[in-house]
């Protein structure tokens, strides 16, 4: 688990594993579960779970074209 307000983002060390719609008390939120499946990090703010899902395409969508436009 992460400081309070430490984010995967902003420094802390990263779980090894993928960042994904994650739900609490609060809501739906992006974040990381650490390896053995408890909450790890929550890297946004809480909001509806139609918003997350949209969120989470976005940063998927710019993680892939980054990843593509990487020279091998």
């Amino acid at each position: 688990m992460t400081l309070p307000n430490e984010t995967v983002l902003t420094g802390a060390p990263h779980p090894g594993t993928e960042l994904q719609v994650l739900q609490s008390a609060g809501g739906y939120y992006l974040g990381f579960l650490d390896r053995d499946g408890a909450p790890y990090s929550r890297e946004t703010d809480y909001m509806g779970y139609s918003d997350a899902e949209v969120m989470y395409e976005m940063v998927r969508h710019v993680r892939l074209n980054d990843i593509d436009a990487v020279p091998v």
